[in-house]
């Protein structure tokens, strides 16, 4: 019998779950267990090893506890996608941190908006995928991601590829300048050492449980310039949860400028 056959057991699945939780923060319920398996169905096929011999590899190796966490994040995305809070980037901005760019629709988004609306910041980009971030740094895409992107911007930003690229699109190098892509665990690692006018941490809180959500939102908050705007997904909230942002619209939060805090926006 192959491993890809054998069941991935409630206990395998408990041992997954709480590794994935403890490297990422996102939280994988019961009901998660048959995805987990068809996600690491791939690397078990590779490397001919049974689940119990893969999470022990897992445990012992940095480069395929990686590839692991690769394979289980989620990282569905496109162009322009929930645009309408791009209005909130100000013509003074200098510093963006999209905190879960996946495979780099946000940020070429983000910056193909400030360029047309003559803003050029610096865009950091982070995500915890390194498949992703290495298609993000490429900046190639399927032409049908194009159907996305408003017309006058692709013409602008974007070029269509010829020859053995037919059928792609890729960003422009005036985008391409104005991003830094890096890997980045919002769990783990330490906020870049900046303050951010605005910060995008877009549907990726909801994997997350309340303790994970908090520590998350104080990291942010923590390099959010005065009155400068945490935006999240259009499903998110940070109802009931702990923090000192304001509200303004749903998926919109705002920095609250203390008396003796003299970082602006």
């Amino acid at each position: 019998m192959s491993t890809l056959s054998k069941k991935l057991s409630d206990k395998q699945f408990r041992q997954f779950s709480s590794l994935v939780y403890n490297e990422c923060g996102i939280c994988l319920t019961h009901e998660k267990q048959e995805l987990l398996k068809s996600r690491l169905a791939k690397r078990l096929r590779l490397l001919n090893i049974s689940h119990k011999q893969y999470y022990t590899m897992v445990l012992n190796d940095k480069i395929e506890r990686s590839r692991f966490i690769d394979a289980i994040s989620t990282n569905h995305t496109y162009f322009f996608r929930e645009s309408r809070s791009f209005y909130y980037i100000s013509p003074d901005c200098k510093h963006i941190w999209c905190a879960a760019s996946s495979s780099g629709e946000e940020p070429y988004s983000v910056a193909a908006y400030c360029l047309n609306n003559g803003v050029k910041p610096l865009i950091w980009a982070t995500d915890i995928s390194e498949t992703c971030l290495e298609k993000a740094t490429r900046a190639i895409y399927p032409e049908q991601s194009q159907n996305s992107i408003p017309d006058d911007l692709l013409k602008k930003y974007f070029q269509k590829g010829i020859g053995r690229w037919n059928g792609y699109i890729r960003a422009k190098s005036c985008l391409r300048r104005m991003i830094r892509f890096k890997k980045f665990n919002l769990l783990k690692d330490v906020a870049p050492n900046r303050i951010f006018d605005i910060i995008f941490c877009r549907n990726v809180m909801i994997y997350f449980d309340t303790p994970t959500k908090e520590a998350v939102i104080q990291k942010l908050e923590n390099v959010l310039g005065s009155k400068g705007y945490l935006i999240i997904g259009g499903a998110e909230s940070l109802n009931g949860l702990k923090h000192s942002l304001k509200y303004i619209e749903p998926s919109v939060y705002k920095k609250i400028a203390r008396p003796d805090d003299s970082r602006s926006c």
